[in-house]
């Protein structure tokens, strides 16, 4: 009896962990959009690429996607492009030229970023990549937060953003 008892708990606990690892791999249900503010000639976006393209190919697979917007007007689609192919961005770019999502999401800088449901048009979080920089030009000397990376993690595992916003330093947007 002694035996089938742990046999039955040993069952149990499997059951529970697959269910689990198979939670932990289902695709999100929400539609989600990581935008991503960009500045081709700014040195902060520049040095966010690799992290991007590494939460990129880290959360897309759970069907979030990511958009760059680059809302200055001398953002051309050759300026662009180059970009791209430099930085080797996997997402899709584009020219957000009447800044209508910068104003919608209210983006102030480069790089910042607006995680939007679009399933419930809600901004679930806007702000810093992480806190690699605390000012234009002065860059600290551990990162010790990822903020997007959390609230992307959080949207997987179906729980709340802790924290929705915070503030984002880099490359001042010519607002119009």
């Amino acid at each position: 009896m002694r035996c089938f008892v742990k046999y039955i708990l040993l069952v149990f606990f499997v059951l529970i962990n697959v269910n689990i690892n198979a939670q932990e791999k289902c695709a999100v249900e929400d539609s989600i959009t990581v935008y991503v503010f960009m500045l081709e000639d700014c040195l902060i976006t520049q040095f966010y690429t690799p992290q991007l393209r590494s939460l990129y190919r880290e959360f897309s697979p759970y069907n979030i996607r990511f958009e760059g917007l680059f809302p200055n007007k001398y953002s051309k689609p050759e300026k662009i492009d180059s970009f791209r192919i430099a930085y080797e961005i996997p997402f899709e770019l584009k020219t957000d030229y009447f800044q209508k999502k910068t104003n919608l999401m209210g983006a102030t800088v480069t790089p910042e970023v607006c995680v939007y449901n679009h399933t419930y048009n809600e901004i679930i979080y806007k702000g810093r990549i992480d806190n690699a920089y605390y000012k234009v030009g002065k860059k600290r000397g551990v990162t010790n937060t990822a903020e997007l990376k959390e609230v992307l993690e959080a949207i997987v595992r179906g729980e709340p953003v802790l924290i929705p916003d915070t503030e984002a330093v880099g490359c001042i947007i010519n607002l119009r």
